[in-house]
């Protein structure tokens, strides 16, 4: 099978891996709760800390982040941070589970990742760390112009990219094998370039379709805006939140998928040329 280098040949092997992900969150539907409930939980632990400063998070606003005390706003960085990792520890967790040969659900996903739940505080405040190095890095460029501000944001965007290679299979690592987050780091980049070598970008495409999604679920709330304004909020909310929710599950039953292969095992539902092509840039054959 010869897979076509290029933008086009991504976006084919994109859809093809995306079907496979489909394909599982068919079996598993619930799977999509869990980003629903990290979503809920984020928004609450939000309402509770404003709630707790003082603030009013009905004119909260990017510059409004300046209002916030340091301690309560890196409590607020971290938890949501927290709070999306054991979510998404979970959602690995089933999906490991089916890819397997299991049938998982909501309860196991979060039984299993609060087995791990001490791995996952300590690898939510590594991510809550480096969070905030990539926007100190960002906001050190406000002051340098804009050629300035632009080489500082390429830069910070480099290095959160090669970042998110390093790490990509943290999560799986610790919730399959138990390790540290600090040993789940080193395994996860020698296994990443142990097995895509040194020909890998993050062209899944992913981000695209979400992208995508968004816009789809904008255009319906502006077009339902049209007849009544709450009701055109409600539309494009709903469908936002669905359509990101539905994204974030594949995405995490793909890297799950991609865990499976770089172990070694075949993961069900996947085509062995489609996950081993998932990286590479330049023309693959088998």
């Amino acid at each position: 099978m010869r897979h076509s280098s290029g933008f086009f040949g991504s976006i084919s092997n994109t859809i093809d891996l995306m079907k496979s992900c489909i394909r599982v969150l068919k079996k598993d539907k619930e799977l999509i709760l869990f980003p629903i409930l990290a979503a809920i939980f984020v928004i609450v632990f939000v309402w509770i800390i404003f709630t707790i400063v003082g603030l009013d998070l009905s004119s909260f606003s990017s510059e409004g982040a300046e209002d916030i005390p340091v301690i309560p706003l890196l409590i607020l960085v971290f938890g949501a941070n927290f709070i999306v990792v054991f979510f998404n520890s979970a959602l690995v967790s089933a999906a490991l589970d089916r890819l397997r040969g299991g049938d998982p659900n909501v309860r196991s996903g979060l039984s299993h990742a609060s087995k791990h739940i001490h791995h996952i505080f300590i690898w939510s405040i590594i991510v809550t760390i480096m969070a905030l190095i990539f926007a100190a890095i960002r906001a050190s460029g406000r002051n340098r112009g804009a050629v300035g501000q632009i080489m500082t944001s390429i830069f910070a965007s480099l290095l959160q990219a090669g970042w998110a290679m390093m790490t990509f299979f943290v999560v799986p690592i610790i919730v399959s094998e138990n390790l540290s987050p600090f040993a789940a780091i080193k395994r996860s980049s020698a296994l990443f370039k142990q097995t895509w070598g040194n020909q890998v970008a993050a062209n899944f495409g992913f981000g695209i379709f979400q992208i995508l999604a968004l816009l789809g679920s904008s255009a319906l709330g502006w077009f339902f805006g049209l007849m009544s304004a709450n009701l055109g909020m409600i539309v494009g909310v709903l469908c936002a939140t669905t359509s990101v929710s539905i994204i974030y599950t594949l995405e995490g039953i793909y890297k799950a998928a991609l865990y499976e292969f770089a172990m070694g095992e075949k993961p069900l539902e996947f085509e062995q040329q489609d996950l081993r092509t998932a990286y590479r840039v330049s023309t693959a054959t088998a």
